[in-house]
């Protein structure tokens, strides 16, 4: 058995009620109350020269420089390597909203329901996870196991007329296994667990208006339950998002189908986890890769956009036939044609407010990280990465398990797949890199899943 060591811990989050809530765009109210606590959780696993942390945190998402801001405090905090972190959302909807991009400075003025005091002070209660984590280490083994679980199905579904529908596709490619990692002390009784799989945090929708986890929460907390029942020490479990880009929960609505979903995970990996033999983590290495990733053009379709716009508007000002139906199909014209350039006008103002971003080269800095635990790997992705890419990468012939963490250290949109940027549709609408970004990640994390395979 490796001499491994192994610490987790958990650090509530605690936002005040009464703020708005990230993730729907047609959500009307502000938070009323709190369902489950939200938390950060982390892991950390050392092999006594070499350690490395994965911390799961209930939020939407987390950018760049928040994530690079945390990883600095916990590395001056402890003797855990920046580069060695993985901060991952977990994607729930029902969180609150914040600036996912940059703590705000003391004396920002905030605009909309959001709480300054809690904004600055997340950063903080995120790094105490993971250094808390770090002072609980004590000996430990591994065990990694995978369990049929198919909540997640395909969001894209393709119309008769070609157009592609934000709606279940059952037909359309997903993910039919969930995949955990735990550390157990040598008498068996489990430290915590990282459960990973592909699907939105969704199952609640826009009138939700609690604080949640969403379908997570529920299979965390069952894992726990689980694993404490088979070991008799209440064990600490996280979860990291797959590569959900274009997943949704195939169930949603209500927190009884959050609890049948996710309470299903929790048991079934649960039960594959008590039954899997020990992994040999002989060696733990880690990878942080800089990435330039290119962004989506928008040039063109701006300049088709006001072209658009400026002809349904002379249409609308030259009409003469009165109050009747004509007018008012001229007026939805020209609505439809302002709305798709005020789209893109958006995404372009965001692209020049984004401070990763080299407008005269047309790229976007983020990074993207890499773990080795023996013969399991960890791909943190920093986006919202399509189904396929998630299974191309658990189809690397270099380790025999792989953990895909999306939404990790940074958040850089959408990342579909090339034939779903010929097909068009929300995601491609919406994203910000360029078609081919997300082949270019995968091979890129192939190389260095290859590279790793190598250091023995």
């Amino acid at each position: 058995m490796t001499h491994l060591y192994a610490g987790a811990a958990r650090v509530r989050l605690e936002p005040p009620l009464g703020l708005a809530m990230l993730g729907y765009g047609s959500r009307v109210g502000v938070a009323q109350g709190v369902h489950d606590e939200l938390a950060a959780q982390a892991m950390v696993i050392s092999d006594g020269a070499r350690k490395l942390a994965i911390c799961g945190v209930d939020l939407l998402a987390i950018g760049k420089r928040i994530a690079d801001e945390i990883r600095a405090a916990v590395a001056a905090r402890s003797d855990l390597p920046a580069d060695a972190i993985l901060i991952c959302a977990t994607h729930t909807h029902s969180a609150p909203a914040f600036n996912i991009f940059a703590t705000p400075r003391l004396g920002s003025q905030l605009s909309g329901a959001r709480s300054l005091e809690w904004e600055r002070a997340l950063p903080g209660k995120i790094a105490d996870a993971i250094v808390a984590a770090n002072r609980t280490l004590e000996p430990a083994y591994l065990k990694t196991a995978q369990a049929r679980f198919t909540l997640g199905t395909n969001r894209r579904m393709r119309r008769a007329d070609g157009r592609i529908q934000l709606a279940a596709n059952y037909s359309g490619i997903a993910n039919d296994t969930a995949v955990a990692l735990a550390a157990f002390r040598p008498d068996g009784s489990a430290i915590g667990a990282v459960l990973n799989y592909p699907c939105h945090g969704v199952v609640l929708c826009e009138d939700n208006l609690l604080y949640s986890r969403d379908w997570i929460g529920y299979a965390i907390d069952e894992l726990e339950r689980g694993l404490a029942r088979s070991s008799g020490t209440p064990p600490l479990a996280l979860f990291i998002q797959g590569a959900t880009g274009n997943i949704d929960p195939r169930s949603r609505g209500s927190f009884a189908v959050a609890d049948e979903y996710g309470t299903a995970a929790g048991r079934s990996i649960c039960a594959a986890l008590t039954a899997a033999p020990i992994l040999e983590a002989k060696t733990i290495a880690f990878r942080f890769i800089e990435l330039k990733l290119k962004l989506k053009p928008l040039d063109d379709a701006l300049a088709t956009a006001r072209q658009c716009a400026a002809q349904t508007g002379a249409s609308l000002e030259s009409h003469r036939g009165g109050e009747g139906f004509q007018l008012k199909r001229l007026r939805d014209h020209h609505q439809q044609s302002l709305d798709a350039l005020a789209a893109l006008q958006a995404l372009q103002e965001v692209n020049r407010r984004d401070k990763r971003v080299d407008m005269a080269r047309g790229e976007m800095a983020t990074a993207m990280s890499l773990f080795r635990l023996g013969d399991l790997a960890v791909v943190g992705i920093p986006g919202e990465a399509f189904v396929e890419f998630g299974l191309a990468l658990r189809a690397n012939p270099y380790f025999a398990h792989t953990l895909i963490a999306c939404y990790c250290n940074d958040l850089v949109g959408y990342i579909p797949t090339r034939e779903a940027y010929s097909q068009g549709g929300y995601e491609v609408d919406t994203a910000r890199v360029a078609c081919g970004t997300g082949e270019m990640v995968v091979a890129a994390a192939l190389a260095t899943m290859r590279e790793l395979r190598a250091t023995g």
